[in-house]
């Protein structure tokens, strides 16, 4: 086990626990000297673990750690970048060393390597190239999400969210974009049923980048009634009112 499983394994669901957070720090502050102790240090002092926040201290811990190549360095130090709390930044003089503009270079840096911060280096990565105001191409985006999608349900969600947006509510018939849709929709169904079973009965009743299925529709929709969503209650009175006229023709 690493230092950072260590640290994490103390404070895991004990975070507010004034003793326990003391125990983090005298862990990582005994540790022998390396990139992953100085990470873990930057942390310490931002969030004010067992230590007080040191937005200086944790910025030249942070920049330590990074040039040994640890994740967490590199995401501390697009978090500062990001929220104008590098030195330069904070004393609100001309450019020293890093700004806003480098905290895309920080995440794409911390998306590289196998961390617990790479999936959030990456979300925040493709919400940057969402955002016409910032990265501006989400194709980009796209790619990032789908680079840990399968098992991460945020940029499942996200796709799902993105895709509908094109394709709805006037309903554009793009076999891409619907195919993608029914995709990541049903992952996100699988990872965050409590959000996404009524999207998927739509998907269903619509036959939306599949075979239309009002039984799998159903299905959809009473699983988010059970996850208390009125709509799926709606939605079932609705198709099967459907089934009743079509009989009736």
């Amino acid at each position: 086990m690493n230092l950072s499983d260590k640290f994490y394994e103390i404070i895991a669901g004990n975070e507010e626990d004034a003793g326990v957070r003391k125990a983090a720090a005298d862990l990582v502050s005994a540790a022998p000297e390396g990139p992953e102790r100085d990470g873990l240090l930057g942390l310490l002092l931002h969030e004010g673990i067992g230590v007080p926040v040191d937005l200086d201290k944790s910025f030249d811990h942070a920049e330590k750690a990074a040039k040994g190549g640890d994740a967490l360095g590199y995401f501390l130090l697009g978090f500062m970048c990001e929220n104008a709390e590098t030195p330069d930044q904070a004393e609100g003089g001309p450019r020293q060393k890093y700004d806003h503009y480098d905290a895309e270079r920080f995440y794409e840096k911390c998306s590289k390597i196998d961390s617990r911060w790479k999936d959030p280096a990456i979300l925040w990565l493709g919400e940057y190239y969402m955002n016409m105001a910032r990265g501006g191409d989400p194709e980009i985006g796209v790619e990032y999400y789908e680079s840990i999608a399968e098992e991460n349900s945020d940029a499942a969600g996200r796709l799902s969210d993105y895709f509908w947006d094109l394709i709805m509510p006037g309903y554009i018939e793009d076999k891409e974009w619907a195919e993608k849709l029914f995709k990541w929709t049903s992952v996100a169904a699988e990872l965050k049923p409590e959000e996404y079973s009524y999207r998927m009965g739509c998907i269903y009743a619509e036959g939306i980048g599949c075979v239309k299925n009002t039984d799998k529709a159903i299905d959809y929709f009473r699983k988010a009634y059970d996850y208390d969503d009125l709509r799926g209650e709606e939605a079932i009175a609705n198709l099967l009112e459907d089934q009743r006229r079509q009989k009736a023709l």
